[in-house]
């Protein structure tokens, strides 16, 4: 774990709050949530970590649909720029004039961790999810990401209903 005052093991402004936001392919609920987080922090000195947890098979379709030379290799942050929810997301946070950042990890088997994770390597104030809509049986069966992440993240979570715009 890396302490509060750095982001990844390096220096931050401690005056500035860090904002996580875990992104998939849902363009308009990510718009959404980030328009949301935009309204909520006006007027703090925000940064705005856009994440994109990578499914099985899913970086290597990215590479191969984005067409680049087989020998020149991307990094992970730089195929979820590519990523349709990821640009959406960034597009509100820039047009806000707020920082962002853009991050992608393998979103191995546990996303929940791999949020709270994250949360944790960016030194993150606060992390904005947004919800689906789900039946209860659902929930149980499938077992609940944003559940997960409420009871294990060391920051406030914000939770963005479903259909709230």
């Amino acid at each position: 774990m890396f302490p509060r005052d750095t982001i990844a093991g390096q220096p931050r402004d401690v005056d500035m709050d860090t904002i996580l936001l875990p992104v998939t392919s849902h363009t308009g609920w990510a718009r959404d949530v980030a328009a949301a987080a935009v309204e909520t922090e006006a007027g703090t000195e925000t940064e705005a970590v856009v994440m994109h947890l990578f499914e099985d098979g899913e970086a290597e379709t990215t590479r191969s649909n984005l067409d680049y030379p087989v020998d020149e290799t991307l990094t992970l942050d730089e195929l979820a720029t590519r990523k349709r929810g990821v640009s959406a997301t960034t597009d509100v946070f820039e047009d806000a004039g707020i920082n962002v950042q853009v991050r992608g990890y393998n979103g191995g088997d546990e996303p929940a961790g791999e949020i709270v994770a994250a949360a944790e390597r960016e030194g993150a104030d606060r992390i904005y999810l947004y919800s689906r809509k789900r039946s209860p049986a659902g929930k149980a069966v499938f077992g609940s990401t944003i559940q997960k992440v409420l009871l294990n993240a060391s920051c406030p979570v914000v939770v963005y209903p479903f259909g709230a715009r």
